[in-house]
């Protein structure tokens, strides 16, 4: 596989051990994490792997929206992301993420259409909107 120069802005590492069959234990910067996914009526032991997805749209789109208002005003309130994954039921039908925001105060319409184009600018927005190159390499046994 062809290495390049381009630089690294965020590293994961996962971990699925030998005797467990879903629960990854995961890395990153130092913090540690647990993925699992539902199986026999069990919930898990964390989060699904598109659980944390959904978390880091949320969470992005508050942080880069609360950026923005702390800029702009003295205070704005409270920011709440949710979330969900549709998946529909006719075949052919699209797939899609609903994004709701709430906010505890009302802004000016004018404002809040400067909202809406910046919660579509979030950084892990574009990172889910945009074609993305996966580029797959196996290595042996470390």
């Amino acid at each position: 596989m062809e290495t390049n120069q381009d630089r690294v802005v965020a590293s994961a590492r996962v971990v699925l051990p030998a005797n467990e069959r879903r629960r990854t234990d995961m890395t990153t910067r130092g913090f540690t994490f647990v993925a699992d996914e539902p199986h026999n009526g069990a919930p898990g032991e964390g989060p699904t792997p598109t659980e944390y997805l959904l978390m880091a749209l949320a969470s992005c789109t508050a942080q880069t929206l609360r950026q923005y208002v702390d800029y702009k005003y003295d205070t704005a309130g409270d920011i709440t992301v949710e979330i969900n994954y549709h998946e529909p039921q006719q075949e052919g039908a699209e797939r899609y993420l609903q994004r709701t925001i709430t906010l505890s105060e009302d802004p000016d319409p004018d404002d809040l259409k400067v909202m809406h184009d910046i919660a579509e600018r979030s950084p892990v927005t574009l990172l889910i909107q945009f074609a993305w190159s996966v580029r797959t390499e196996f290595v042996g046994p470390r």
